[in-house]
C-alpha cells in the first residue's frame, strides 16, 4: 500500500521537472521570426529541399531577409555587406556553427574540437602546417605517385573509375601523409575511418537538421548516421592515442638528451608541441583536419576533373604549364606558386563550383550555370545589435549568413556565364596585382574559403595538395568521361551543391608519362 501511495508523488516530481525542461528546450529551439526583417519563407522544408532556389528568390528584397532553416530563422545578408561584416567584433563564428553542427552530441566531437579549441587548431595550422609547406612538398609528391599507382595502376589500357570516390581516397591518403606521417598514412583502417567518418558525420548533421528540435535528443541515439559517426570516432581514438603517447615519449626523450631536439614533421607532432598542457582530444583534432581536407578538397578536385572532362581542350595547356615550371624549378613550394595557369583554372572552378553544362556538357561545356558550391557563406551569431551601412539592424541573438552570389555576376566578372581558365591569370598581370586573385585568396566576390579572420586557415595547404594531385595526374595519365555515360547530375541540398557521386571517367597511363 505504501508503494502505491508513493507512485503519484514520484510521477508528479518527474513531470514537475520534465515539463519545464521541455518547455525551456522548446522555447530556445523554436525561435520566431525577427520582427524588423522581412520573412521570405517560414517553411523549413522549403529550405531543406532546395535552399538555393529559395535564396535566389530573396534577391527581390533590397536588403536583408530571413528564412526558416533546419535549425532556426536565419537572416540572409546581401553580398555587398561582406566586407563590413567580415571581422565584426560582435559576430561570433563559433556560436553560429555550434548551433548548426550539434557539437554537444556524442560522435560529433571533432566539430566541437574545432570550435572549443579554435586557438589550438589555428596555431597548429597557421604556425606549423602553413610554415612547413616547403618541407612537406616532396612527401606529398611521393605519396601522390604511390597513391595513383595503387588506385589507377600503370596500364596503358583504359580503366573505368568512379571519380568522386577515388578522389576521396586520394585526398584521404595525401592528407594523412601530412597529418599523421608514414606511421598511419597508408593504414587502411585509418583511411577507412577518416573517409567514412567524414561522410557519416555530415549526413548525421543533415539528418538532425531535418528533425524537430524536441526529437533530436532521442533520434540521434537510433539514427544510422549518428551511430556510425560515434563508431568511427571511437575507432579513431583507439588508433590515434597510442601514436600520440609514443610521440610524446619520443619528444621528451629527445629534449632531455640535447638542447636541439628534432622538429616534428607531421600534425601529430605539431599538436603535441602546441598543446602546452592543454587538454586536447587528439582523435577529434585529427578527424577535424580530415573533415576539411576530405570534404572540401576532394569536392574541389572532383569539380576540377569534371571540368577537364567537360572541356578536354584545357588539358594540354595545363600540362604545358606544369611541365615548364617543373623543368625549370623541380618540385618546390615556389614551383607550385609559379603554376599560374593551373592556379587560375582552379580559382575559376572555385568561382563556378557547378561545372556541369547548362545543356549536355559534351556539346556546350563553355556555357555553364555559374552557381557556387555554397550559395551563402560567413555564418555568424550576433552577440549584440549590428547596424549595417544601409541602416538595417541585425538583432542581438540572431544568426546570419552572407549571400555568395557575386561570383556569378557579370557586374563583378565580365562574361560570367563563360568558363575562362585564364581569367585570374590575366587579372594577376595587372600592375600591383601579381599576388592577388590566387586560388587561396579569399575575397568578397569569391568566398569559397570563407572571408575575413575566419577564412579557412588550411587553404594554403589545400591549394598545394590539389595542385600536386592535378599536376601529376595531368602529366602521367590520360582521362575522359566513359563514352555513352549520361552527363553528371549535381546534388543539391539546403544551400549546397555537390558533385555527382556516380560520375565516372576512364583513365590510362600516358606514353612517356609526361
Amino acid at each position: 500500500m505504501e508503494y502505491h501511495g508513493l507512485l503519484p508523488g514520484w510521477t508528479a516530481l518527474v513531470l514537475g521537472v520534465t515539463i519545464p525542461v521541455i518547455w525551456l528546450f522548446y522555447s530556445q529551439n523554436n525561435k520566431k521570426p525577427y520582427a524588423t526583417i522581412p520573412v521570405l519563407s517560414a517553411d523549413r522544408s522549403e529550405y531543406l529541399q532546395n535552399g538555393r532556389a529559395l535564396l535566389e528568390r530573396g534577391k527581390k528584397f533590397r536588403s536583408c531577409f530571413q528564412v526558416q532553416t533546419g535549425t532556426n530563422f536565419k537572416i540572409v545578408v546581401p553580398n555587398r555587406f561582406a566586407t563590413e561584416l567580415k571581422n565584426h567584433p560582435d559576430l561570433s563564428f563559433n556560436d553560429a556553427h555550434a548551433r548548426d553542427s550539434f557539437t554537444s552530441y556524442p560522435g560529433l566531437q571533432p566539430f566541437r574540437e574545432i570550435l572549443e579549441n579554435d586557438t589550438f587548431i589555428q596555431e597548429v595550422v597557421r604556425k606549423k602546417l602553413t610554415q612547413s609547406l616547403g618541407l612537406i612538398t616532396a612527401g606529398l609528391v611521393e605519396e601522390t605517385q604511390l597513391t595513383y599507382r595503387d588506385i589507377f595502376g600503370e596500364s596503358k589500357e583504359w580503366q573505368t573509375h568512379v571519380i568522386k570516390s577515388d578522389v576521396q581516397d586520394i585526398i584521404a591518403r595525401l592528407s594523412s601523409r601530412v597529418f599523421l606521417g608514414l606511421e598511419l598514412c597508408r593504414n587502411q583502417d585509418w583511411l577507412d575511418i577518416t573517409k567514412n567518418y567524414t561522410y557519416s558525420s555530415f549526413e548525421a548533421i543533415s539528418e538532425l537538421r531535418s528533425q524537430h528540435a524536441l526529437a533530436r535528443p532521442i533520434i540521434h541515439w537510433f539514427s544510422k548516421n549518428c551511430t556510425q559517426a560515434r563508431h568511427y570516432y571511437k575507432r579513431a581514438q583507439v588508433l590515434i592515442q597510442p601514436v600520440v603517447d609514443r610521440r610524446k615519449a619520443q619528444m621528451q626523450a629527445s629534449s632531455s638528451e640535447s638542447e636541439g631536439s628534432s622538429k616534428a614533421s607531421d600534425a601529430i607532432g605539431w599538436m603535441v608541441e602546441c598543446a602546452r598542457g592543454r587538454k586536447i582530444d587528439y582523435a577529434a583534432a585529427q578527424l577535424s583536419f580530415s573533415l576539411a581536407a576530405i570534404h572540401l578538397s576532394s569536392e574541389t578536385m572532383t569539380m576540377c576533373l569534371l571540368q577537364l572532362c567537360d572541356m578536354p581542350e584545357l588539358i594540354e595547356p595545363l600540362r604545358e604549364d606544369c611541365r615548364c615550371v617543373l623543368d625549370d624549378s623541380g618540385w618546390t613550394k615556389q614551383a607550385l606558386l609559379d603554376m599560374r595557369l593551373l592556379d587560375s583554372f582552379m580559382r575559376e572552378c572555385q568561382r563556378v563550383r557547378d561545372l556541369l553544362a547548362s545543356k549536355d556538357p559534351r556539346t556546350s561545356a563553355h556555357e555553364i550555370r555559374t552557381d557556387p558550391f555554397f550559395l551563402a557563406s560567413m555564418l555568424r551569431f550576433a552577440r549584440a545589435p549590428i547596424v549595417l551601412s544601409d541602416g538595417t539592424v541585425i538583432p542581438k541573438g540572431s544568426t546570419l549568413m552572407v549571400m555568395n552570389d557575386w561570383a556569378h555576376s557579370s557586374e563583378h566578372f565580365p562574361n560570367a556565364e563563360t568558363f575562362d581558365m585564364r581569367r585570374f591569370a590575366k587579372l594577376r598581370e595587372r600592375p600591383g596585382e601579381q599576388n592577388q586573385h590566387q586560388f587561396s585568396t579569399p575575397s568578397a566576390d569569391q568566398m569559397g574559403f570563407g572571408f575575413g579572420e575566419h577564412a579557412c586557415p588550411g587553404r594554403f595547404f589545400a591549394s598545394n595538395e590539389i595542385k600536386i594531385a592535378l599536376c601529376i595526374l595531368l602529366l602521367e595519365y590520360d582521362f575522359e568521361y566513359v563514352p555513352g555515360d549520361d552527363p553528371p547530375q549535381d546534388i543539391k541540398h539546403e544551400i549546397v551543391r555537390l558533385a555527382d557521386p556516380s560520375a565516372r571517367m576512364r583513365i590510362r597511363k600516358r606514353e612517356g608519362n609526361s
